[in-house]
């Protein structure tokens, strides 16, 4: 069960090829948004225990749905999305 803050993984690349430079900046902006975008549910949750699913953080967020499911899997999530415990 994830608790908050939760936590995107980001791409450390760090090398000489702009192109995986690029690639990486972009991944690490959409990082960005998901994390932001789950914490601020996290801080509104009423509920103990709530599910989010990937297909709800794309929506919020307006990344595609692939780029949430991959991102989020770092968030300690299934197949489909993660469990949360509330902040009470």
């Amino acid at each position: 069960m994830v608790t908050y803050p939760v936590h995107v993984r980001r791409n450390g690349y760090r090398g000489s090829d702009a192109r995986k430079r690029a690639k990486a900046n972009s991944e690490n902006r959409d990082a960005s948004v998901l994390e932001d975008y789950a914490n601020q549910l996290l801080l509104a949750q009423t509920r103990p225990i709530q599910a989010y699913f990937w297909m709800e953080l794309a929506q919020g967020t307006g990344l595609p749905y692939e780029t949430v499911a991959r991102l989020g899997a770092s968030i300690d999530g299934g197949s489909g999305g993660f469990t949360a415990g509330g902040m009470t």
